[in-house]
């Protein structure tokens, strides 16, 4: 593939992303410091700065302590509680939506139930947006845009649904169709996606260069962060690991206790499997269970049913280790109630088996993952794209027919 030249309008956008991205995680810095740390010019940070100061993104914060040449410092802060992002989880059975500031801060949550009718979802979900931008929000804060995560395989830049069987979507524009409803800055993307988003930015894997979100039960699924970027793949399809360890030809084994390829893929782990995995990190913790045992598969010690959710996780994560050597892989997911022997068993079987194997987390922001993610990504769009800035709105001009 032919590379494209770099253009000064992206030389432009690229330096103003940096920059709110590095006064957003400092907090508080200065201009000298910014072109010092990105290696730009003076004069091109404070172009930025003057553009951002315009959007209210950043401000000034009084100065430093005097310099060797007696100068203080200007600061520059970051603004994130003057602006919003409305986040949507759409999943199997429910909408979880959000509120939050560019700081992470969650100021409103709200659910909306769904039903198998696509359309019907379609009203639910605008519905929702509606009555999340009319709650109660701080005085002057703006919105900056939408961001939607859901199961689904999203055809990028259109925002096309490829397949939500849960909600009744197939070839869904639903970007589209969410822009004749609401002017603004809207993302549609997996939701796996957005999870590793937030994780990287707000959560477990925040500071990391590389973060892979790896989420086991109901399904499986990952999303992939490289060098500070979400990664789709060639067709947006990166991630989708539960259409490879579900298939016995390519496993090895059928999983006879997680249940066939479909209901694996579609309707999730068995309850009942996450609880005997929860009684087995509790019998773990207690003394009551060897890391040895599990990882001998001693039946008289651990139910089938739990060795094969071990094997299904140690399968999903060297597979992503091998391939991505990511820095870190963060859990989520039903796996997650394993706690601290699935961290250990998969730590055990990957040492050795994987070349310098990535530091292994539990998720930090629990069912926020995928709107924190949102909150990310709607940030960096707008900051690469400042146009967009021009039909961002306040709370009051919001259509809410």
């Amino acid at each position: 593939m032919k590379r494209q030249p770099t253009t000064s309008s992206l030389l432009r956008r690229l330096n103003r992303s940096a920059v709110v991205d590095l006064i957003r995680t400092e907090g508080v810095i200065s201009p000298s410091s910014l072109a010092e740390r990105l290696n730009i010019s003076i004069p091109t940070v404070m172009r930025v700065i003057e553009d951002l100061i315009a959007e209210d993104l950043v401000a000034y914060d009084g100065f430093d302590e005097a310099n060797v040449r007696g100068r203080p410092r200007a600061r520059i802060k970051f603004r994130g509680a003057a602006h919003a992002i409305l986040g949507i989880e759409a999943g199997k059975g429910e909408f979880y939506g959000a509120v939050a500031n560019l700081e992470g801060v969650v100021q409103t949550e709200m659910h909306e139930t769904a039903d198998d009718d696509g359309e019907r979802n379609f009203e639910k979900l605008v519905g929702l947006i509606r009555r999340l931008m009319a709650a109660p929000h701080p005085r002057g804060q703006t919105i900056r845009g939408i961001g939607i995560g859901l199961p689904s395989i999203v055809r990028q830049p259109a925002g096309e649904v490829v397949l939500t069987l849960g909600l009744g979507w197939r070839d869904m524009p639903l970007r589209a169709r969410l822009s004749e409803h609401f002017q603004m800055p809207i993302v549609v993307e997996n939701g796996r996606n957005l999870a590793a988003v937030g994780e990287w930015g707000f959560g477990a894997g925040r500071g990391a260069d590389s973060v892979v979100s790896l989420s086991i039960g109901p399904g499986a699924g990952a999303g992939v962060v490289i060098d500070g970027k979400l990664y789709g793949g060639h067709s947006h399809a990166a991630g989708e690991i539960g259409w490879y360890l579900d298939d016995p030809l390519l496993t090895g084994r059928p999983f006879e206790h997680l249940g066939d390829k479909q209901s694996l893929r579609f309707f999730g782990i068995p309850e009942q499997a996450t609880k005997m995995l929860e009684e087995a990190n509790n019998q773990y913790a207690a003394g009551k269970l060897t890391l040895a045992a599990v990882t001998d598969r001693q039946a008289d010690k651990i139910a089938p049913v739990v060795s094969e959710l071990l094997d299904y996780a140690t399968m999903a994560v060297g597979s992503v280790a091998a391939f991505m050597n990511p820095e870190i892989i963060v859990l989520a997911g039903r796996i997650v109630g394993g706690g601290d022997l699935v961290l250990d068993v998969l730590r055990h079987r990957l040492k050795g088996n994987v070349y310098d194997p990535p530091s292994l987390v539990m998720g930090a922001l629990g069912h926020r993952d995928i709107v924190l993610g949102a909150v990310r990504l709607v940030l960096d769009a707008t900051t690469l794209n400042p146009a967009d800035s021009l039909v961002m709105a306040d709370y009051r001009s919001i259509d809410r027919n």
